[in-house]
């Protein structure tokens, strides 16, 4: 009786799926409330298709509740409907209005002379973004925790991975002083047996499937679809402009090149990249170097797996939803919230050096998958995912990205014992940038660390010679480094009281 009750309890807390079902009959429901000569504001998707039996004094457009990829999706004998838009000379616009967008429409409610059909006398019509869409139906976000359970009962991968899964799909907060834009790059790169890259990439394909074609990075920006009842096809612009867009390789090919167009994308951040790479890590890889977390696929006896459970597909909606209003919250992330990061991201660097010692060193060469510059960057980035998905800047989240960060040193370790050849290659990087005595080449990378996590590269003197106090070296010490790095010409003052590394 226990075990019956507890199961009654657990259904009635679960999370009602934003069905296209739903969403339509809301549509209707509120175009039949609305009595004929009452002024409204009806929000969908414009369709650029004349109404059927239009009389010809004016434009009629049809209005759909649901965007152009669930309207595709729709079987043939399900229910739908539309609203009929009557535009005028007096009708104003306002934004990106064209075949697909997101609009909201004001006007006069009137009938219409087919079915049961409303009109909707527009007097303006205002293009909106396609997460408008989405949020209007925040009752249905989900909880961290409803999140974390779906992805639980489907996606099976190790917990970092998944973790890191749930929060690319957020993308990154715009961050001052960088020029990329929300894109995130899951990368993970084989190691020894392809079979667990194309394990990963049958999850990643599974994920990538279930979500809507706008949020989808595609070659195609058309979307068609069909009206059997109406006997109308309509053809549609992707209204969806943002950088929360997602990418994984169609074809076994993209797993070794994935193609131009998308690497463009990709490259500027402008798009979220599941990415499982067929080929040997390497610790030169380039895309090793310029991912936010590249995984190294060290083999293990669990692959990876996606379970296709039915819950799953029906509360992608409900996942959007939480996305975009995520998103919405934490659009932005400025220093005085990053700062828990990149204190914790310090003492990550020192801690890991007199740990691992040389092959750290070689990893956070400015060519390796870990260089210190641009790791700082990139763990800012993690860290502002991991802020969206969980809603707070805290030292939490800055201990999480800690732990990937230790995730993916160790993976790079087991590579770099098998290409002695290319860790002495970033071991002499290293060296380069380095002075020779112990005592300066501590100093120096001191100077880096602070010069990391600074946005204009620029560190004042206070905190440099502050730092070298903290590493053990006498004030007299560290004055004399300061001076000896200007005169020697490794750094330079901008301004008085600023050093700036030379080539940063």
């Amino acid at each position: 009786m226990e075990e019956e009750l507890l199961e009654l309890i657990r259904l009635e807390r679960k999370r009602e799926p934003l069905s296209p079902g739903r969403r339509l009959r809301g549509f209707q429901k509120k175009l039949q409330s609305t009595k004929i000569g009452e002024e409204t504001e009806l929000r969908g998707f414009i369709t650029g298709r004349k109404a059927p039996n239009a009389p010809g004094d004016a434009l009629y457009l049809l209005l759909s509740p649901l965007p152009p990829s669930e309207l595709a999706a729709l079987p043939k004998g399900e229910f739908r409907t539309y609203a009929v838009l009557r535009i005028d000379d007096k009708t104003s616009f306002t934004g990106r209005v064209k075949p697909g967008s997101y609009v909201a429409v004001s006007g006069t409610v009137d009938a219409y002379p087919m079915g049961n059909l409303r009109m909707i006398r527009a007097r303006s019509i205002e293009g909106l973004d396609y997460s408008d869409y989405w949020k209007d139906y925040r009752e249905f976000a989900l909880s961290k925790g409803e999140i974390r359970d779906l992805f639980e009962g489907s996606v099976y991968l190790r917990d970092e991975m998944r973790n890191v899964l749930l929060y690319s799909l957020h993308g990154v907060p715009y961050i001052p002083g960088e020029s990329w834009g929300e894109g995130f790059e899951f990368l993970a790169l084989r190691y020894k047996d392809e079979s667990e890259v194309l394990a990963l990439w049958n999850v990643l394909k599974s994920l990538h499937s279930a979500l809507p074609r706008e949020v989808q990075l595609r070659r195609e920006k058309l979307i068609e679809a069909d009206d059997p009842l109406l006997g109308l096809d309509f053809r549609f612009s992707d209204p969806s402009g943002s950088d929360i867009r997602y990418y994984t390789p169609p074809t076994k090919r993209g797993l070794v090149n994935p193609a131009k167009w998308a690497l463009k994308a990709l490259n500027a951040k402008r798009a979220i990249g599941f990415l499982p790479k067929n080929v040997e890590a390497s610790p030169l890889d380039r895309m090793a170097r310029l991912s936010e977390t590249p995984f190294v696929l060290v083999s293990s006896e669990e692959r990876p797996y996606f379970e296709a459970r039915r819950e799953f597909f029906q509360l992608i909606p409900n996942l959007l939803v939480t996305i975009f209003m995520n998103r919405d919250r934490y659009s932005a992330l400025d220093g005085r919230r990053t700062r828990p990061m990149e204190e914790e991201f310090l003492r990550w660097l020192r801690e890991s050096r007199d740990d691992y010692g040389e092959e750290f060193r070689a990893l956070t060469a400015p060519s390796g998958p870990m260089s210190v510059k641009l790791r700082a960057e990139l763990g800012r980035r993690l860290f502002g995912s991991i802020v969206r998905f969980k809603g707070r800047a805290t030292k939490r989240a800055a201990r999480e990205v800690r732990l990937i960060n230790d995730t993916l040193v160790n993976e790079w370790m087991v590579v770099l014992k098998d290409h002695p050849e290319e860790m002495m290659r970033l071991l002499k990087e290293h060296r380069m940038y380095i002075p020779g005595s112990l005592k300066a080449r501590r100093a120096l990378e001191v100077l880096n660390d602070l010069a990391s996590i600074s946005r204009s590269g620029e560190v004042s003197k206070e905190a440099f010679i502050r730092e070298l106090l903290r590493e053990g070296f006498s004030e007299r010490s560290a004055l004399e480094v300061v001076e000896k790095f200007i005169a020697t010409g490794y750094v330079y003052e901008p301004f008085p009281g600023r050093l700036k590394i030379i080539g940063w």
